[in-house]
């Protein structure tokens, strides 16, 4: 009985501590994506203040600072006085090691955008992507819990991949300049893995894995993923993505990397309402009270699933195909 009545109280902690999480990820997003900070725009002040919440949760959370005691890596940007800054925490392995698994989640928006109709011109970008980087710190959680693994883990928030209001890419994302310049070496990072977007929606019914093409990983993911009641039904439109995300700065320099994404439809027996977005790049991509966090755990886990399989193998795919990363492609 003694022995039944610890089991069940090691259950009752664990899902406190699940939901305690899920608490930190609804009020990061929540702030992330609040009008303080005013969409979080290029060069702006409240990308700043972004950057500077984002360091102070990898700091509470228990990620060692990217250099010294700063988690700031800074850049400067062409026609832009104030310089943009990746927000970069690491777990080092138990062993000295170059090879790491790196996350990444960009947590610029387009800011402030004078030229829209209406009196909202503040892009709140909560979906596109306060949500990812409320996740990538999450992640960098579960993984400080889970103590040290056999390859040093990087979690950055990156800078300027939206490239400002209604502007094509920058010529110099964060992650551009991560590759650049990396914390470990860029020929031994094992696999990017970026969240661009996430589960606000609930249990959904199927998944995807953006790049579907140009990586010789995707059966290795596959497996790792198969154990969550989710089809794999990738569409078709996805491969005009490929130079969409901040996957875009390690596919191109021949770093295995990927985005998941899970589906738009609840999967059977998932049950409640289904919560209201508003449109990306817009002013109405805005956190409101339907949104749902029960997918959201699992959403994690799958990210999680992934890093332990590459963990446990040590295996580095290959980009097969570079030019279907290119910019001009």
């Amino acid at each position: 009985m003694k022995r039944f009545s610890a089991l069940i109280a090691i259950l009752v902690l664990s899902i406190a501590a699940a939901a305690q999480d899920l608490g930190a990820l609804k009020a990061n997003i929540i702030y992330l994506s609040s009008d303080e900070l005013g969409g979080r725009g290029p060069g702006s002040e409240g990308a700043r203040k972004a950057a500077g919440h984002i360091a102070g949760q990898f700091k509470k959370v228990g990620l060692k600072p990217f250099k010294g005691d700063s988690y700031f890596q800074p850049f400067e940007m062409p026609n832009q006085k104030t310089p943009e800054l990746n927000v970069i925490g690491y777990i080092p392995a138990k062993e000295k090691t170059g090879r790491s698994i790196v996350f990444t989640a960009h947590y610029d928006g387009y800011g402030i955008v004078e030229s829209v109709e209406g009196d909202d011109k503040i892009h709140n970008a909560a979906q596109d992507n306060a949500a990812g980087t409320a996740a990538l710190i999450e992640m960098a959680r579960i993984y400080v819990k889970k103590g040290s693994q056999s390859q040093n883990l990087v979690f950055i928030a990156t800078a300027a991949e939206e490239g400002g209001a209604r502007t094509p890419r920058a010529d110099m994302t964060g992650a551009d300049f991560y590759a650049l310049n990396p914390l470990f070496p860029l020929d031994e990072i094992t696999i990017n893995l970026n969240i661009d977007g996430f589960n606000n929606l609930g249990p959904t019914a199927d998944y995807w894995i953006m790049p579907r093409q140009g990586i010789d990983i995707i059966d290795e993911l596959l497996l790792a993923l198969k154990p969550f009641p989710m089809k794999y039904n990738p569409p078709d439109w996805i491969d005009g993505m490929n130079t969409s995300f901040d996957t875009q700065a390690f596919l191109s320099r021949g770093v295995p990397a990927v985005t998941i994404w899970t589906g738009f439809s609840l999967r059977g027996g998932a049950g409640g309402k289904v919560p209201t977005f508003g449109r990306i790049h817009a002013p109405d991509d805005e956190y409101n009270d339907t949104w749902r966090f029960d997918g959201a755990e699992e959403n994690l886990r799958m990210y999680e699933a992934v890093a332990d399989r590459f963990l446990k193998s040590g295996k580095r795919g290959k980009v097969s195909d570079v030019s279907l990363f290119s910019e001009e492609n």
